[in-house]
């Protein structure tokens, strides 16, 4: 099967991300689940609500920049190979 039909039928997951254990990636992120933790301790109900809300609205608007920049790389990336293909060796 190939890389188009992989994607296709799902066995590709270009948001799918793996970080290694020490990283960079890998300590913000226990950072950041360490602080949202300490904070939920924190907030009453209706703060937790309004965090939660926060959270979601945050979430997808990640979502919505990496997909983007995922069309803008790949669209990049193609015009890039048809530069390389259409530009005579000299």
């Amino acid at each position: 099967m190939g890389i188009l039909e992989e994607l296709w039928y799902g066995n590709i997951s270009p948001c799918e991300r793996d970080f290694k254990k020490g990283s960079t990636y890998s300590e913000l992120l226990g950072y950041i689940v360490r602080h949202e933790e300490d904070l939920q301790k924190r907030l009453n109900d209706k703060e937790k609500e309004i965090f939660e809300k926060f959270t979601e609205c945050t979430n997808e608007m990640y979502g919505i920049a990496e997909r983007e920049a995922f069309v803008r790389g790949f669209t990049l990336g193609a015009r890039i190979i048809i530069k390389v293909m259409n530009t005579e060796i000299e």
